[in-house]
């Protein structure tokens, strides 16, 4: 599915907090949009990469798209639990 096509229905904006902040507030906040919909969360720490990619192998949701720009890493993430 392309990015356009893909409904945001929440940003989660991480920036300037650092581990382990991003993924307790990601794991909060993905239980308040349906399963199938997708989260948006931005996030300049170094180490969110990894971390976001750990954390959706371990809960089971959906890394859609990881994308960087400007030292501001952009994770979709599809609920799917």
């Amino acid at each position: 599915m392309a990015e356009q096509e893909q409904k945001i229905v929440a940003t989660l904006d991480m920036t300037g907090c650092f581990c382990p902040e991003p993924i307790i507030r990601i794991s909060e906040e993905i239980a308040n949009i349906g399963l199938g919909e997708i989260m948006e969360m931005l996030a300049d720490d170094p180490s969110a990469g990894s971390d976001m990619k750990s954390w959706a192998k371990r809960t089971g949701h959906e890394l859609v798209l990881v994308e960087e720009s400007d030292g501001v890493a952009r994770f979709l993430v599809r609920r799917t639990g």
